[in-house]
């Protein structure tokens, strides 16, 4: 280990951190399309038909001028229905055609008989007996489809947030004289991350890479190469391939060599 120690350079360096801004603000940006079409989905195809539906949820009834042009629900892993359905009404002077679209739960394969409903008194609302009868469920699932879309969006905006944060982190160690000093590894969080904690049981979280792994040490102990400004500063865990501090050839090369010197191999892949 000491070997490998006395071969860092002694001087201010640069870090690069695993995920940088570029990575968050993409992470944020993703949050919000996913929920913007989850809300756009909801509002232009989901919602309105249960809206009309509730209004005429006690008059609709059957009748002839109201018929079913064309319908198909498709099961999705064969639990929620997604369906498409094309009325048509003729009568009293007036015609009307109507697309609506129904998502509920219901297990099966999305075989149904489906009936043409209509309010006479508001024939441009027209329904159908499916539609009725799963009015709740259509209610309660998209619902729970809002809730599911929010609740993403607002992970990936935290998400965005919490790397941002530590991108700065990065950026406030970074161009500082640093010194290599070993540290516990704790394994790996959300993000991807990594946890290290120093001789004082301070432990630190820096964002990297899934394909990225810690510079080890010490397997026996879990000991992994880190650098820091001073004892008991945050300490930055360095990968394998020294990709995340800025080295000349020569001094990643020196480093390299004194692992290897030690019988201390990456392992493959």
């Amino acid at each position: 280990m000491t070997p490998i120690l006395q071969s860092f350079p002694r001087r201010a360096l640069t870090l690069k951190p695993g995920r940088g801004r570029i990575a968050a603000l993409m992470t944020a940006l993703g949050g919000l399309v996913f929920a913007g079409g989850i809300s756009a989905w909801m509002a232009m195809a989901v919602v309105p038909p249960i809206l009309t539906d509730w209004q005429v949820r006690e008059t609709a009834e059957a009748a002839r001028e109201a018929r079913l042009v064309s319908g198909r629900c498709r099961a999705r892993l064969f639990l929620f229905q997604d369906c498409d359905v094309t009325l048509s009404y003729t009568g009293k002077g007036q015609s009307v055609r109507r697309e609506v679209h129904y998502v509920f739960v219901s297990p099966g394969r999305g075989n149904f008989t489906v009936q043409a409903r209509v309010d006479p008194m508001q024939p441009q609302l027209l329904t159908t007996d499916l539609g009725i009868e799963h009015l709740i469920n259509r209610t309660v699932t998209a619902g729970a489809f809002w809730l599911f879309g929010l609740a993403i969006g607002l992970g990936l905006l935290l998400a965005a947030r919490r790397a941002m944060r530590d991108a700065g982190a990065v950026r406030a160690l970074s161009g500082r004289p640093l010194a290599p000093a070993p540290a516990q590894f704790l394994g790996w969080g959300h993000g991807p991350s990594w946890t290290v904690r120093d001789e004082f049981g301070n432990a630190f979280t820096w964002p990297v890479r899934k394909r990225d792994r810690p510079f080890v040490l010490d397997p026996a102990r879990g000991l992994v190469l880190t650098l820091r400004e001073a004892p008991g500063s945050p300490a930055f865990p360095l990968d394998e391939k020294l990709r995340l501090v800025d080295l000349t050839d020569g001094e990643r090369h020196q480093v390299l060599a004194a692992r290897a010197a030690m019988g201390l191999a990456p392992r493959p892949g």
